[in-house]
């Protein structure tokens, strides 16, 4: 059996994200008087003389590898500590678009639905690989994408799929594109339409996948993305694959 490979991007402050990331650091020395105080203990009296760090980190629940539950997408859903954790855990069907140039993937519509159809009794997630993730930390990241049509969703969501991932910025086209459109049109569905799709067909987004370079020329994976227990619309995950097929 092969090993899991991490598909999980890394956070540090001044990545670029829109929202910066903060962190806080106590060192083992200040941990160490920290710890001292009152009590009839002093620093030198500690292993090696210092004692043990923290961090407090500041940053938001939609930075890095994470997942979206339809709470984000609807004020009256689940949250994502309602979420059954087996959404989390199982075998994905992978796509790569590594070829087009819009702002929304493309791929042919038989061949996918073909291999959503072969995999839908073992799998319940789709992963599309853009090749965004090479780009993991640049400005452009974060602003020239290619999305996923709804389309593509619905059609996953009707053989049974309930976990939708992407290593793009968003599952949504780049906001800028979006408000071209509407501002051209004045239709609102072109705002955040793979989002709001959620409102009514509740499922679940891994957004900004990385590392996958051995993962664009496979078909089917294992996976495990599990995401940190809290009350929110989302949450980070460290997700890890490994090829089936």
């Amino acid at each position: 059996m092969k090993d899991y490979t991490c598909i999980s991007t890394a956070l540090y402050p001044g990545n670029g994200e829109p929202v910066s990331i903060s962190v806080d650091t106590l060192d083992h020395i200040a941990g160490v008087a920290h710890l001292c105080k009152g009590f009839d203990i002093s620093p030198e009296d500690w292993p090696d003389g210092y004692g043990i760090s923290n961090e407090i980190v500041t940053l938001s629940t939609h930075q890095g590898t994470h997942i979206d539950a339809p709470l984000h997408y609807s004020p009256d859903a689940s949250d994502i500590v309602a979420a059954d954790i087996n959404h989390f855990i199982g075998q994905a069907v992978i796509f790569t678009d590594r070829i087009s140039c819009g702002s929304e993937i493309e791929i042919d519509w038989l061949e996918y639905l073909q291999r959503l159809d072969h995999y839908a009794e073992h799998a319940h997630a789709v992963f599309f690989i853009t090749g965004a993730y090479e780009r993991y930390g640049e400005p452009s990241y974060f602003t020239e994408f290619k999305g996923i049509p709804v389309r593509y969703v619905e059609a996953a969501l009707d053989r049974g799929y309930t976990l939708i991932g992407t290593d793009a910025f968003s599952i949504d086209p780049p906001f800028a594109v979006m408000s071209r459109a509407y501002i051209e049109t004045k239709d609102p569905t072109r705002l955040w339409p793979a989002h709001v799709l959620g409102r009514k067909r509740p499922y679940y987004q891994i957004e900004r996948l990385a590392n996958l370079q051995n993962f664009e020329a496979a078909k089917l994976v294992d996976f495990i993305a599990l995401p940190i227990k809290l009350h929110c619309g989302a949450a980070w995950a460290r997700a890890v694959a490994r090829i089936i097929e």
